[in-house]
């Protein structure tokens, strides 16, 4: 029976599962994984495996992404065009053969803000079975400022990280019954730079739900429309007719007045 070829495209998640069955030119046990692109865009890839490294190939035996673990797993993400790619999964200790790997494959967004905000596009999907229903994407922020967040999945966590891992904004949709207004959501000041965005929809998801993240521009001062007093109202019309009248009394005047040579 062959082995189905996924579409990276298609999916938020998918993983490749095997055996390091075949020796490499270099003695290491590996094992050699195909996999399509039908959209160009970013992807992550990443090893759960100890002390085995990753190659992505493109079809001219191009390497695309890299990486290897030690003690614990390993990530990379690449910018995939259209084509078949194959993933090279090897072990990096010699004499070890015939060794479980898994390897994730999910789809990376990349998103550029403004001063005028982001939005974020994207789909959740049911979890597979050993999906950790993460999903990772960049936002570029080309121009910086204060921002509020706004999520349209309920049941949602959300987390924009640094490259150094420290969190800059986060949020959640945990109790949609208990969102609180607009002008009342905490807003973030986030500086130009590159972050990581991580969001995990809820794992239960029927079907397939397209979703936005929006990162909106804090309003500094918004003037509300007072209601006006009767009292003030009163003094205000009062005060109309006074000065209409004092218009009329001048052009009168005005009026009866002769010029002399």
């Amino acid at each position: 029976m062959g082995v189905t070829v996924p579409n990276a495209s298609t999916m938020n998640w998918f993983q490749l599962r095997g055996l390091t069955n075949e020796l490499n030119g270099r003695g290491m046990s590996t094992d050699y994984r195909q996999f399509t692109v039908s959209k160009p865009g970013e992807f992550n890839f990443k090893i759960n495996n100890s002390y085995t490294s990753v190659q992505i190939v493109d079809q001219n035996n191009k390497v695309v992404a890299t990486m290897k673990s030690q003690q614990d797993a390993a990530d990379a993400s690449a910018k995939l065009g259209a084509g078949t790619y194959t993933a090279i999964i090897s072990q990096t200790m010699r004499g070890v053969n015939m060794r479980e790997y898994s390897l994730d494959v999910s789809v990376r967004q990349n998103v550029m803000m403004l001063s005028s905000g982001a939005t974020l596009k994207a789909t959740a999907r049911q979890a597979a079975t050993a999906d950790p229903g993460v999903q990772k994407h960049t936002v570029n922020v080309v121009q910086g400022g204060e921002f509020t967040a706004n999520l349209s999945l309920p049941y949602t966590r959300w987390a924009l990280m640094g490259k150094d891992g420290k969190v800059v904004a986060s949020g959640d949709t945990m109790n949609p019954e208990k969102q609180v207004g607009f002008f009342d959501q905490p807003s973030y000041k986030i500086q130009p730079g590159q972050y990581e965005l991580v969001v995990v929809p809820p794992r239960n998801v029927a079907g397939e739900i397209p979703y936005q993240l929006n990162f909106i521009p804090k309003t500094a001062k918004i003037d509300m429309p007072v209601e006006e007093r009767p009292i003030d109202k009163i003094l205000r019309e009062r005060e109309e007719r006074l000065r209409v009248w004092a218009a009329q009394d001048a052009r009168k005047t005005g009026g009866k007045t002769k010029t002399t040579a």
